[in-house]
């Protein structure tokens, strides 16, 4: 079968373009293996989170800190709508007899099945800028709130509630860490970005160290009064 010059021509081009976005897309499923780094993949989003606090019936309030929206008002344990997205949400959280804790809710990349960022090679390029505007590759995860009491019985124990808050922040940013340290091209933000994050919590949580309170201790009996002969 002869094939026309101006047909072979566009033929050539639409292999070429077959070529680039298969190639975009075999990118994006090397490099998310490479983050994951035989992690299993989670679940899909459902488009809504958990929002759950260690104090019962915490009263949260989640603002949109790109436009001070207000996104919703809950008690938990709650169900809140969070589609994919760029923005921050703060949830501002109070509970009786502890302090008002803020969290930052950060969308992350999402690594469930299907989900894919195009790499920013050929065709890539355009379809990468997209999906970093408008975050369609990002998810949130369910959040619990730690609110720390108010005030503490002692040095001692506020001392080893907030290390032992450090130390679960630590954790919870290192996966994230680490894949983005092991593919950066599959997870959107950069480890520097990352471990921006989570310097931002620990001072967060120095800040809340600081205006913690100590009860006062209990006043020591009084001794009885002795009788008179």
């Amino acid at each position: 079968m002869q094939v026309i010059p101006g047909l072979r021509r566009s033929l050539a081009a639409s292999g070429a373009l077959l070529g680039l976005l298969a190639l975009a897309g075999c990118g994006s499923a090397v490099s998310d293996a490479s983050a994951l780094g035989g992690e299993l993949r989670p679940a899909s989003h459902p488009g809504r989170i958990t929002l759950n606090s260690d104090a019962v019936g915490a009263r949260c309030v989640l603002t949109n800190t790109s436009d001070g929206s207000r996104v919703a008002e809950v008690t938990t344990l709650a169900q809140v709508p969070l589609p994919r997205s760029t923005a921050i949400i703060e949830a501002a959280c109070t509970a009786p007899g502890h302090a008002e804790t803020t969290v930052a809710l950060r969308p992350v990349r999402d690594f469930a099945e299907g989900i894919h960022h195009p790499q920013p090679i050929g065709t890539g390029i355009a379809q990468n800028a997209v999906v970093v505007r408008t975050g369609s590759t990002r998810r949130y995860n369910d959040t619990t709130v730690m609110l720390p009491p108010q005030p503490f019985a002692s040095a001692e124990a506020r001392d080893a509630w907030f290390a032992d808050r450090a130390t679960a922040l630590r954790a919870a940013a290192a996966p994230g860490i680490a894949r983005a340290q092991r593919a950066s091209n599959a997870t959107i933000d950069t480890p520097e970005v990352l471990q921006g994050y989570l310097a931002a919590d620990l001072a967060a949580l120095d800040r809340q160290k600081a205006a913690a309170t100590i009860a006062a201790p209990a006043p020591e009996p009084e001794a009885p009064a002795r009788r008179r002969r």
